[in-house]
């Protein structure tokens, strides 16, 4: 049967967010999904938000969640509260940090039956999305990878902690960074102008705080046990 991939997720400390930024954060979210149905799954993905700070994404492709559910974190942690201000010294550049996150839990499997509503749907790979979900609320992590393999689970457990603990130190302008270079593989000079910031300072954010050989070795091998399953 063929294998598709479900990412269930939710805001983190959705209730801290202010009433007035909720709307924002939600659309951010929509647009990050659109995006990336768009440029990696030919429109072929689908995607529902529920509950008010859930959501689901059906992924055709499996071989990409990884980078998906990477790409909707980096693109939460980019949002800055509606007047937001950080005191620090005036002779520093303003910090951008991170206000808001998700958690991230990938199933792979087959489908049984496909609903309109994504949230309708069912089959193993629903499952193993909600199993991984709620094993995240349980020990607070924000990644998690379920497949059909044990193997490749427990590989994948160790890869996610240390995974999760390089994303959740990424300010908003290291996750801005981030984003702009996976999703439009954009390069460092690409960047500069983008971000209207010096080449070496795109450097930094990709490399130091961003820990992208990191990010991007994991993605790969990823891609490579999922190819081979």
């Amino acid at each position: 049967m063929e294998t598709y991939a479900v990412i269930t997720g939710d805001l983190v400390k959705s209730r801290k967010i202010k009433n007035e930024d909720v709307e924002s954060v939600l659309e951010s979210l929509k647009g990050c999904f659109s995006e990336i149905n768009r440029l990696f799954l030919n429109g072929n993905g689908k995607f529902e938000l529920y509950r008010g700070d859930s959501f689901q994404y059906l992924i055709p492709e499996p071989q990409k969640a990884l980078l998906i559910g990477i790409l909707i974190r980096a693109k939460l942690r980019t949002y800055e509260p509606i007047n937001s201000a950080v005191s620090q010294k005036k002779s520093e550049k303003p910090i951008k940090y991170a206000f808001s996150d998700a958690r991230v839990a990938i199933g792979l499997g087959n489908m049984s039956y496909a609903a309109n509503k994504v949230t309708e749907s069912q089959g193993e790979v629903y499952e193993k999305s909600g199993n991984a979900f709620d094993k995240l609320e349980k020990n607070n992590d924000r990644l998690l990878i379920v497949t059909p393999s044990k193997e490749i689970n427990e590989e994948l457990d160790t890869e996610c902690l240390l995974a999760d603990a390089i994303i959740s130190k990424w300010t908003a302008s290291t996750a801005e960074a981030m984003y702009y270079h996976l999703l439009y593989e954009k390069n460092q000079y690409e960047l500069s102008e983008i971000l209207n910031i010096s080449q070496p300072a795109v450097h930094k954010r990709l490399s130091v705080y961003g820990n992208l050989k990191s990010i991007q070795s994991f993605i790969n091998r990823y891609n490579r046990l999922i190819t081979k399953m």
